[in-house]
């Protein structure tokens, strides 16, 4: 009888120390879920928040009058406001800036305007992204009100650009925390 509690001790004192380990590894695949949760909802945030700019933008572009692309496409020199929008568009398009090139571009309406819309901000690099920024869409002259006043179709060009751009901004934040998630999943399924 006393070797039976001897070795009903001796197991319960295994069981005991094999709980801890068991309880200690819950409590840290806990805490990666958690972890998990809050990176998820953090850039699912992110997103959400940019996620109205970048519709407005596209609601501009489906809205534009091809007739007013047009109008862009027939000014023999365009008017300040005019050129400079469409210098950014090109750039992140991946188009030369001459007035002729946007011209050229602008020759197929239909096929112009798809681009527009189906333009994935992830495909750019950011030596392209870096370029559009600094050489107009961060300039104090990319205004939309401002460009307005010399052509409507412009104006919503600009609004299309500076949305598109803060949004490749918030995707560009998101992707660290996208990896970071990935890998707290990771961890997840091998506990």
């Amino acid at each position: 009888m006393k070797v039976a509690l001897v070795k009903v001790n001796a197991d319960k004192e295994v069981a005991d120390e094999k709980e801890k380990v068991v309880s200690g590894e819950a409590e840290i695949v806990n805490k990666k879920a958690e972890e998990a949760k809050a990176i998820a909802d953090d850039a699912e945030a992110d997103l959400a928040a940019a996620k109205p700019g970048l519709i407005a933008a596209e609601n501009a572009v489906k809205n534009l009058d091809k007739n007013a692309i047009v109008e862009i496409k027939n000014f023999a020199k365009p008017p300040g406001g005019v050129e400079f929008v469409m210098q950014a568009l090109m750039v992140m398009l991946g188009e030369k800036t001459d007035w002729k090139s946007v011209k050229l571009v602008l020759g197929n309406v239909g096929e112009f305007m798809n681009r527009l819309l189906e333009f994935d901000v992830e495909k750019v690099s950011e030596k392209i992204w870096k370029k559009a920024r600094d050489g107009w869409i961060d300039k104090p002259e990319f205004n939309p009100i401002e460009v307005r006043k010399v052509s409507v179709a412009a104006e919503a060009l600009c609004i299309w650009a500076k949305a598109v751009s803060k949004y490749q901004i918030i995707v560009k934040n998101v992707g660290p925390k996208k990896k970071k998630l990935a890998e707290v999943k990771e961890v997840l399924s091998t506990a």
